[in-house]
C-alpha cells in the first residue's frame, strides 16, 4: 500500500503530465549512485524544473508548521540537486516514452519548484519558512497543490508557465506571495496583459481571481475557443513520443518533441488555425501546400508541406523545400539556426482530408554554409523569398476576432 508521500507525488507527477507535457516529465530522477534528483524533473530543451512534492499526513504539529518545516526540507533538496546539475553529475531519465541522460552540459537555466499537498487553507508566505528562499543562484517557487491543479485553466504547456514563473519571481524579489493569494496573483497578472505589478499588493484585498473571470468572461470564453485550433500541435508533439534513433546520443524524437513544446498554447492557436486551413486549398483544386512558421522561442523556422503523393515523395519534396529555406535564410538574413520540417499526405479522395504526418526532418545552417549552388540559391529565393510570402501574425492573449 502507498504511503502519502509517494500518492501525493504521483499526483503531482500525474499533473504534469496532464497538464504540461507528459513527453518532457520524469519521476524520480536520480544519479549513478542512486541519489534522488527530483520528485519530478521537466526538461525542455535547454530548461529544467526541478520539483520537490511535500504531503500532509494527519498529525499533532499544526498545517503551518508542517509546511515551514517541508519548505526548509524542499529548499534544501533542491539547492543541493541543483548543484549536482553544475557539478555535471551523471542524472538517469525515464519516463513512458524515453529513457535517457540529462544533458548537464546543455542545460541553460534550472528553476526549482516545491509544491506542498494539503487539505487546510494556508495564508504562509515561504520567505517566512526561508527568509533568503528569493535571493538564491537557482529561482525557487513554492506552491500549494491544489491552487496548481486550479492555475491549469490558464497555465498549459511548458513555455507558459516558464514565463509566468520568470515574471512572478521578478515580482516576488519585491514582495512575496501568501500561498493562499496565488490564484489572486494569478487573476491580477492576467488582468493587466501578463504583467506583475511594480509595486507590494494585497492579492486577496479584492479577490483578483473572481474578478477577473467574471469581468472577463466573454474574452476568456473567446480565446478558449480558439485554443481549440491548438489541438493541432498537441497532436503533432504526441507523434514524437515513439522514435528511438539518436543524435548526439539523445533521442531524436526528443528533439522534435522540444521543438513542438516549447511553442505557448496562444501560438499553438494561431498555427493550428493556418493548419486547419489547409483542407480548403486542396479542395480548391491545389496539388500541394507550403508554409514556414518562426518559432520565436527557440529562433527555428517550422516548414509544413501537404501534398497527395505518395510518403516516399512526400519526404524527398519535404527535404528539398526544408533545405531550401534555410538556403534562403542563410544567404539573406545571415541565420544560424535550423529548420524542422513536417510532411502531412493528403488524401485522394474528395473532399480531401489530412492522413497524417508521414515525414519529418531537421537541418542545421551549418549544413548549408558555403555548400549549396547557384541553382540553390535561386530555388531557394524563388520559393521562400517573394514580400507575398511573408505575413506577420500578432499573438493575443485574447483574440479580436
Amino acid at each position: 500500500m502507498d504511503n502519502k508521500g509517494t500518492v501525493g507525488e504521483r499526483l503531482i507527477a500525474d499533473f504534469f503530465d496532464k497538464h504540461i507535457s507528459k513527453i518532457f516529465s520524469f519521476s524520480n530522477a536520480k544519479t549513478k549512485s542512486n541519489a534522488q534528483v527530483a520528485d519530478v524533473l521537466v526538461w525542455l530543451n535547454r530548461t529544467i524544473f526541478l520539483i520537490e512534492v511535500k504531503t500532509r499526513d494527519k498529525g499533532k504539529v499544526a498545517t503551518e508548521s508542517w509546511a515551514m518545516s517541508r519548505i526548509q526540507e524542499g529548499f534544501a533538496q533542491i539547492k543541493k540537486n541543483y548543484e549536482r546539475i553544475k557539478s555535471k553529475e551523471q542524472i538517469f531519465l525515464h519516463n513512458s516514452y524515453y529513457q535517457t541522460q540529462l544533458d548537464c552540459e546543455g542545460i541553460g537555466q534550472v528553476i526549482g519548484i516545491i509544491v506542498l499537498i494539503h487539505d487546510e487553507d494556508l495564508a504562509l508566505s515561504p520567505s517566512q519558512a526561508v527568509e533568503d528562499i528569493y535571493n538564491q543562484e537557482i529561482p525557487i517557487h513554492v506552491f500549494s497543490g491544489k491552487t496548481l491543479f486550479e492555475m491549469a485553466d490558464e497555465i498549459d504547456t511548458v513555455p507558459d508557465f516558464h514565463y509566468y514563473l520568470n515574471d512572478r519571481f521578478d515580482y516576488l524579489k519585491i514582495s512575496d506571495i501568501p500561498l493562499n493569494q496565488e490564484l489572486d496573483a494569478l487573476g491580477y497578472y492576467k488582468s493587466q496583459s501578463n504583467q506583475f505589478p511594480h509595486s507590494d499588493v494585497n492579492f486577496a484585498s479584492q479577490s483578483f481571481w473572481e474578478v477577473y473571470k467574471k469581468s472577463m468572461s466573454g474574452q476568456i470564453e473567446n480565446r478558449n475557443v480558439h485554443n481549440q485550433y491548438s489541438s493541432w500541435l498537441d497532436m503533432l508533439e504526441d507523434i514524437f513520443t515513439k522514435p528511438r534513433r539518436l543524435f548526439d546520443g539523445y533521442p531524436l524524437g526528443l528533439y522534435f518533441a522540444w521543438e513542438i513544446g516549447s511553442i505557448s498554447r496562444r501560438e499553438r492557436a494561431y498555427l493550428g488555425e493556418k493548419l486547419e486551413e489547409v483542407e480548403d486549398w486542396f479542395i480548391s483544386g491545389k496539388l500541394f501546400r507550403r508554409f514556414a512558421w518562426l518559432n520565436m522561442s527557440t529562433g527555428n523556422w517550422l516548414v509544413f508541406y501537404f501534398s497527395k503523393l505518395n510518403s516516399d515523395q512526400i519526404g524527398d519534396n519535404l527535404a528539398r523545400v526544408s533545405k531550401l529555406k534555410l538556403i534562403s535564410e542563410v544567404h539573406r538574413n545571415s541565420f544560424d539556426f535550423g529548420v524542422y520540417g513536417f510532411g502531412f499526405q493528403v488524401s485522394v479522395t474528395f473532399p480531401p482530408r489530412l492522413l497524417g504526418l508521414t515525414s519529418a526532418t531537421a537541418i542545421g545552417a551549418d549544413e548549408v554554409k558555403g555548400k549549396y549552388s547557384e541553382k540553390d540559391l535561386q530555388d531557394s529565393l524563388r520559393i521562400w523569398a517573394p514580400p507575398e510570402a511573408y505575413s506577420v501574425r500578432i499573438i493575443e492573449e485574447f483574440p479580436t476576432h
